[in-house]
């Protein structure tokens, strides 16, 4: 499977709009694997809270500060 390996433009996603802002639902992506998420710009739902600085630093050193995409998207090659 190929895995993005951007390190540029990430953005912290969250895995279940109804998740919370904790770390667990925290997914580090760049913006083009962002964009692919099923729910994101999703319209029909209300955004969730902006997670803190604190958890967006703590997801990032997590993921070494690259995407955590695996779903081997045309823009991940």
């Amino acid at each position: 499977m190929v895995r993005c390996r951007r390190t540029t433009n990430l953005e912290v996603h969250h895995i279940r709009i109804d998740g919370g802002n904790g770390l667990d639902n925290a997914k580090v992506l760049c913006q083009k694997c962002h964009a692919e998420t099923a729910s994101y710009g999703d319209t029909n739902h209300k955004s969730p809270p902006a997670f803190s600085d604190d958890i967006k630093h703590k997801a990032l050193k997590r993921a070494g500060n690259q995407c955590e995409c695996t779903r081997g998207y045309p823009c991940c090659l």
